[in-house]
């Protein structure tokens, strides 16, 4: 693309940017200089005055007053000097490129056009008291990425604003310096996403605030649904709208004081994690939570939990008749068929599952077993179970210690008849009160593990729990297979774990959400209907983005029911679903390609043009390595099936080239082994698939698999095969070699 001379107007207004932001800066450092000296010396006072305050001296309470009031100042100058920091990272990022786009707008009424500067964050002018530069997430900006040379309008804080395009323009100024810059018109606007995409890739996933689309804007702007639901093929662009509206969510969120620590995503694995960590930060905001559900999951239930990554491969790498009966059993536990019969059997818990018993305490009897049973049912039952279970225990030791005095007496004058002292009532007392206790603990107490069991073990009452609810035709093997997963000493399996997390929050009326006000789910095709059922009752308050592509489910097929069941599990009214078809990522080979995977495809290629996908034998693998890095490629990924295939890959390959087994780290320059279950929202430049064998992938699952493979390149695309590759590749001609 060739790059017209730069107008010198737009070096003077950059200039004249760089000073603005200069003399900010400057005034920035002074502030943190000074704050930072400030903080210095409370805390210094703040440790004098607590090695002179007796704090333990009713006396000196005065001092203990004053201290807690220079903690106060403290804390809130820690608070300011936080947000003077960010400021100062933001000016120093503004330092080098403090705008990508100008807009020329026309407003009603005016008869001059007026210019809008947007880049990454905004920039008060003193001098003119306005706007130098305005943050990608105003209001004002959404014109940039949603209206060509039309008429428009965006949404202030006062209502609806309409005006008129009259120019768009963007640039890309590195070092202070304008690279280039160009009216920007569709067909330019494509020529710099297509040079933006050509790029390699990065070992973390890039912002993409320049390259914004109309369709992604509208959902990272969203604010009017409690639950968005995004369906995007791969390489749609679904991470980088998540992490854009978290960004923009916090953005506005200083109108509603929402703020990093109220804000959760969720992602696939830990790799995942590191991958998008750096996103949040370029944005200017600080990275929220991130967490695996296996994880919450753990520290909820305080026991291990399997992995996704490890339930993933072991169905990859099961043989064809156990991995049906896998699928066909996380097919059932990941149903709002499942979650139904769990709601009917909290129900039916109190009735049938707490130990109830006639209790005595010594020659009193505190409560019959029906009379217990008859206060659990009685009480108004909006209180969750554990909660009316904890008040009659309670209740009892109420009754308990009322009785005490008089039953002291008993026991005393027992052990004169027995010619003991008084040490043996106290013993014989202590004895009394800890076999009672088990008696009221075994009551009031519930174990989810075993109340969980106990549904599976039971088929008369599953079957009758179940009655009206269609099931699968294997559901006695479900009902053994998981009573045996839940007898075994290996971590729970992760649909029984969400199941059993659901019970539990339903049952003590406790959730995990702390200050959760916004939940992020990517790859949300990945969670079953009771995974979705526990985050509605771990997050009551929380509004929901979740973002996803049915067709990349590497576990069981689904359509587009599932967003609707997701509502319906969630309990939000307030919903909306936004489709993107349209893949950014990939050359439209690959995609091509890609698509014969899909019964119902329906890509859009960005019109990036590339190498056609090859079909190749084993023996070619290495000399296909040292063309792609002759070609600069820096990430090439060789996926394997599974775990064991990538080691065995590993220890085959490394005796010949320098290779890497991928863990937790993706650098920049690695070409690695990695097993396909890892692969989850990460793409590479090339990506070489392995052990394309019929006897590896044959089955209509493993054309899943295979597109979510595919859709990991950027660029380059390989198959690799020992004895004949996989008649799944055959589908249509593509070029072998």
């Amino acid at each position: 693309m060739n790059q017209p001379q730069i107008p010198l107007e737009e070096k003077l207004h950059l200039d004249k940017t760089l000073s603005i932001v200069q003399a900010e800066l400057d005034s920035v450092r002074a502030a943190t200089k000074a704050q930072q000296q400030e903080m210095d010396r409370l805390r210094s006072e703040l440790q004098t005055d607590r090695e002179l305050a007796n704090l333990w001296s009713s006396e000196e309470f005065e001092d203990l007053a004053d201290l807690s009031q220079s903690v106060r100042l403290l804390t809130m100058q820690e608070e300011t000097q936080d947000t003077a920091v960010a400021r100062r990272i933001a000016l120093e990022y503004q330092q080098h490129s403090p705008y990508f786009a100008r807009l020329t707008l026309r407003f009603p009424d005016e008869e001059e056009d007026e210019p809008i500067y947007i880049g990454r964050f905004s920039l008060w002018n003193p001098k003119e008291k306005d706007l130098a530069v305005h943050d990608w997430r105003s209001p004002i900006a959404s014109v940039f990425y949603r209206f060509g040379m039309e008429p428009a309008y965006y949404t202030a804080p006062l209502g609806r604003i309409d005006c008129l395009v009259t120019g768009k323009r963007q640039y890309e100024i590195r070092n202070g310096q304008i690279v280039y810059c160009f009216d920007a018109d569709s067909v330019i606007q494509d020529k710099l996403l297509r040079k933006m995409l050509s790029q390699n890739a990065s070992s973390q996933m890039r912002s993409i605030v320049e390259t914004i689309q109309k369709d992604q804007d509208i959902a990272i702007r969203d604010e009017e649904h409690d639950l968005l639901m995004v369906q995007g093929v791969a390489g749609s662009g679904k991470t980088s709208i998540a992490l854009h509206r978290v960004a923009y969510l916090m953005y506005e969120g200083l109108k509603n004081r929402l703020r990093s620590h109220n804000i959760l995503i969720l992602s696939p694995n830990t790799v995942f994690e590191k991958y998008i960590s750096s996103v949040l930060p370029e944005l200017g905001q600080r990275n929220t939570a991130a967490a695996t559900l296996e994880y919450i999951l753990e520290n909820f239930l305080h026991t291990p939990v399997q992995s996704r990554v490890d339930r993933i491969d072991s169905l990859c790498k099961a043989e064809s008749r156990q991995a049906e009966a896998m699928r066909r059993m996380l097919d059932f536990k990941s149903s709002p068929e499942f979650v139904a019969i769990l709601d009917r059997f909290l129900q039916e818990i109190p009735r049938h599952f707490s130990q109830y018993q006639d209790l005595w305490y010594g020659d009193h009897l505190l409560a019959t077993a029906q009379s217990l049973k008859n206060e659990i049912m009685q009480r108004d039952d909006k209180w969750p179970l554990g909660v009316r279970l904890h008040r009659l225990e309670n209740i009892l030791w109420e009754k308990i210690r009322a009785l005490r005095p008089e039953r002291m007496k008993t026991l005393y004058f027992r052990a004169l008849q027995l010619s003991r002292g008084p040490e043996w009532a106290r013993a014989y007392s202590l004895y009394e009160t800890a076999s009672l206790s088990r008696q009221i603990q075994a009551i009031t107490r519930l174990s989810v593990r075993q109340l969980y069991l106990s549904l599976f073990a039971d088929e008369t009452r599953f079957l009758r729990l179940a009655k009206g609810i269609p099931l699968p035709s294997d559901i006695r093997s479900i009902l053994t297979d998981t009573c045996e997963a839940l007898r075994s000493d290996q971590p729970l399996p992760l649909s029984d774990a969400s199941a059993m997390a659901y019970l539990k929050v339903r049952l003590e009326g406790r959730s995990a959400s702390g200050d959760i006000r916004q939940v992020v789910i990517d790859e949300a095709q990945d969670y079953g209907m009771a995974d979705y059922a526990l985050l509605h009752s771990f997050y009551p308050n929380a509004r929901f983005t979740v973002l996803g592509d049915i067709n990349q489910s590497m576990e069981r097929g689904m359509d587009h029911s599932f967003f609707g069941n997701v509502q319906k599990q969630l309990k939000i009214e307030k919903a909306a679903l936004i489709e993107l078809n349209k893949s950014f990522r990939c050359t439209k080979e690959i995609l091509s390609f890609s698509e014969q995977f899909l019964k119902h495809a329906a890509l859009q290629s960005f019109n990036r043009s590339g190498e056609e996908p090859k079909i190749l034998p084993n023996d070619q693998i290495i000399s296909c390595i040292r063309q792609c890095k002759e070609m600069g490629y820096k990430s090439i990924a060789l996926i394997a099936k599974t775990a064991e295939m990538a080691e065995k890959w590993h220890a085959r390959l490394s005796l010949e080239i320098p290779i890497r087994l991928m863990g937790r780290d993706i650098n920049p320059g690695d070409v690695f082994i990695v097993p396909l279950a890892l692969t989850k929202g990460l793409e590479f430049d090339a990506v070489f698939l392995l052990d394309c064998d019929e006897t590896n992938y044959s089955t209509e699952d493993d054309r899943r698999l295979l597109y979510v493979a595919c859709t990991r390149a950027l660029h380059f695309l390989s198959f690799f095969y020992t004895s004949s590759p996989s008649l799944l590749l055959k589908q249509e001609d593509q070029c072998n070699g």
